[in-house]
């Protein structure tokens, strides 16, 4: 697989084709719209898609389909040029249409991811709670992902992968929630470089806490917030690392770039297992926006 990335100021500074189709989400904030209007320009069609976890289905344009129906309806796409609009996808969308080009032969395709100015912070808490950013309205709590999940217990060693963002309850619930997971080999990996300089200390001291607490000891790693391909050689990195009878899991709670490429990497790897708590994501929960990047995926099946 090869992974070729470009970052612009403007959309106008992103090269790239018209698209035949691109795949996006729900429009919650500044970016979103941004995002959703560019793709309006350069796409043929627009498909919006959003995964429902209570039920395991998907909304397709407004029909529900269950997860094991949606290759079979993504197999109109074979032949196109597809872009996935990240910016309103979720990550277990993103990793359901990374499953499903795998699976339909689609070899190459790309993401539309736009960073905010800013994140939402409510300000009236005072200066100790100045990182607290609300990006989360609710966070469900982990449940599997069809196609990834994983098996906890005593008996199967596990070697976990917290790819970690601001809201440090959502790492904290994972211990709490699932206690077969091995302190001893969980690895942390943080978003350095941030985004913007100063970023990613938000994200240390919002986590470091929940770090000690569970005494969390297998490693700590850096991805830059942005670049997914960063996290790709990480994960593969471990992946060939793993000791005889060990499974990796991953978690991303981080980046959207770093959900991209732990769902770039789990769709190549079917023993690879994927724990997500699911986050319903705060309305206008950024500001104003930043940099514009496209991630272009090529030789996807080799």
């Amino acid at each position: 697989m090869i992974l070729e990335l470009q970052k612009g100021a403007s959309a106008n500074d992103i090269t790239a084709t018209a698209w035949t189709t691109c795949i996006c989400g729900a429009i919650l904030d500044d970016r979103g719209q941004a995002a959703h209007d560019e793709m309006a320009k350069r796409s043929n069609t627009l498909l919006r898609l959003v995964y429902e976890p209570d039920t395991f289905e998907l909304d397709l344009n407004g029909s529900r389909i269950g997860i094991d129906s949606f290759t079979r309806a993504a197999s109109a796409l074979a032949n196109q040029r597809i872009v996935l609009e990240s910016t309103t996808l979720g990550f277990v969308e993103i990793l359901l249409c990374c499953r499903a080009f795998r699976q339909i032969g689609v070899s190459s395709f790309d993401v539309l991811y736009v960073e905010p100015e800013g994140y939402r912070n409510p300000g009236s808490r005072g200066l100790l709670n100045r990182r607290d950013f609300e990006l989360s309205s609710d966070v469900p709590g982990y449940r599997a992902v069809p196609g990834n999940a994983i098996l906890l217990g005593d008996r199967i060693q596990n070697r976990g992968v917290f790819f970690l963002g601001y809201e440090e309850a959502r790492l904290r619930r994972a211990f709490e929630e699932l206690q077969m997971i091995r302190p001893e080999s969980s690895v942390v990996a943080f978003g350095v470089p941030a985004f913007r300089p100063g970023w990613e200390m938000d994200s240390i001291a919002n986590n470091i806490g929940v770090i000690r607490e569970h005494n969390i000891r297998g490693g700590v790693y850096f991805c830059g917030a942005e670049n997914p391909s960063a996290v790709v050689d990480l994960l593969n990195d471990l992946h060939v690392g793993l000791s005889t009878g060990e499974r990796l899991f991953v978690a991303p709670i981080g980046t959207k770039p770093h959900g991209i490429g732990a769902a770039l990497f789990a769709s190549a790897h079917s023993d690879v297992g994927i724990i997500y708590d699911h986050p319903r994501r705060t309305q206008g929960r950024s500001s104003r926006i930043a940099h514009w990047h496209l991630y272009s995926v090529r030789e996807f099946g080799a």
